[in-house]
């Protein structure tokens, strides 16, 4: 039984630990956007990834209560502000696709461990 709750305890942190590193590879994927078009900076792009960088954030606190629906919520926003910046900037995409693809499937990768650390999450309260 000890082995499980160590298992969980370590999915809880990797939950997190996925939404960080998320907002990291965001982070750097605008930068690669902003020197891949030397002279096309945008305001638009730049605000909407620093209010999902926010979010995404915001969203790793919570992901040691509730860890599933923080990486969902994350994959929704990283979604949400992709698109945002492709409609405002079509030029900014091309110089980070393989960053947002990377990113789009770490998260998907890290949501049956984020399930599972929501089961007992709920376990634990029982």
């Amino acid at each position: 039984m000890d082995e499980t709750l160590a298992m969980n305890v370590i999915d809880l942190k990797k939950t997190r630990n996925v939404i960080l590193d998320t907002t990291c590879l965001v982070i750097t994927g605008e930068i690669v956007s902003l020197l891949a078009g030397s002279n096309n900076f945008s305001w638009e792009v730049t605000l909407f990834t620093l209010a999902g960088v926010i979010l995404l954030l915001l969203f790793a606190m919570a992901a040691v209560k509730n860890p599933y629906t923080s990486l969902f919520s994350t994959l929704i926003i990283f979604i949400i502000v992709s698109i945002l910046s492709a409609a405002a900037k079509p030029g900014f995409l091309g110089g980070s696709i393989v960053i947002k693809i990377f990113i789009l499937i770490h998260l998907i990768r890290a949501i049956p461990d984020a399930r599972e650390a929501q089961v007992f999450l709920r376990k634990q309260k029982e």
